[in-house]
């Protein structure tokens, strides 16, 4: 989208952001023109700052390394959102989500990409969603069309909702079921305008907590902890509960990574609890390149699992 602004000059023309002059007929179009551009299908991750940060390559962020993992394959989108838990999450999430658009039934698009081309040759039916099924693994690189419909979403919640009752970002344990169920039913029932049939839901677990770190930096500001694993690790039962429930797959972060710690702390002979959290997180609760590669690694293993036909064959 084009903004423009008007200016003191001829009540027939426009300036434009840039300064220069046009005819209002020409800025008129320009503001009311729009674009669409091919997309590939998308894989997107909804969450909180561990999702917002993990597209830093710096710090082998697991989405950026999705990105990789997924290029020429699916559009990676990330919708990290920092602070936030999932009540905060759920009030803007009609912004966030996809909605059903009856451009995926159309027929009017045959010819747009080698992805329709192909399926035209082999007497495929055109809609977007059938082509998808029937083509689908690309398990080889590809090109962008317009079958740019959610192929897999990926929910990470829980350290912001865990938080101590008196942080403005403590969100009951109910309610964090509640909000979990409520993205799963925004995409299940057909009823709703994100009704996504071949949407595959994956919720993850909220890590762990490094309690020694953030012990050491309340005290650094002359205030109490606001993070406890112990907390944090009953929303992360209570996720695995809800995934159970609605019949989606679930990937276990905080008991991954507590086995890998535990595993750490007998590499080094220490009977210390608070040892081995600092491998994995930078400041107690954010994901480190150790912690990002455990994510990962765990991601990349559920979606084996669950839908082995995700894993693309590289080129």
């Amino acid at each position: 989208m084009i903004a423009y602004t008007t200016c003191n000059g001829p009540s027939s023309m426009f300036t434009g952001l840039d300064g220069r002059f046009m005819r209002r007929d020409v800025a008129t179009t320009a503001v009311n023109m729009t674009y669409s551009y091919p997309t590939y299908d998308i894989l997107m991750v909804l969450g909180d700052s561990n999702t917002q940060f993990a597209n830093d390559p710096a710090k082998n962020g697991f989405v950026a390394q999705l990105a990789e993992f997924y290029q020429r394959q699916m559009d990676v989108l990330n919708r990290g959102f920092r602070g936030y838990n999932t009540s905060s999450a759920r009030e803007i999430i009609g912004s966030v989500l996809p909605k059903t658009s009856v451009a995926q039934d159309s027929t009017t698009t045959d010819d747009i990409s080698p992805l329709f081309k192909f399926a035209k040759k082999l007497k495929l039916t055109t809609r977007a969603d059938e082509i998808t099924k029937a083509l689908w693994p690309y398990q080889k690189q590809n090109y962008p069309g317009i079958s740019n419909i959610l192929q897999l979403i990926i929910i990470l919640f829980g350290t912001n909702d865990s938080r101590v009752e008196w942080s403005e970002a403590y969100n009951p344990i109910d309610q964090y079921a509640e909000d979990l169920q409520y993205f799963i039913t925004l995409l299940q029932d057909p009823d709703s305008e994100h009704y996504s049939p071949d949407a595959r839901i994956m919720i993850i677990t909220p890590p762990v907590v490094g309690d020694r770190k953030i012990q050491e930096l309340a005290k650094s500001r002359n205030t109490e902890p606001e993070w406890y694993n112990n907390r944090t690790q009953t929303y992360a039962a209570k996720a695995i509960e809800v995934a159970q429930a609605a019949n989606v797959a679930y990937v276990d972060l905080h008991t991954g990574m507590e086995d890998v710690v535990a595993e750490y702390r007998k590499n080094i002979s220490s009977t210390d609890v608070l040892d081995g959290y600092d491998n994995y997180l930078i400041d107690g609760i954010h994901l480190n390149v150790n912690g990002s590669a455990i994510l990962f690694g765990l991601i990349h293993d559920a979606i084996a699992k669950n839908w082995p036909e995700m894993i693309p064959l590289k080129s």
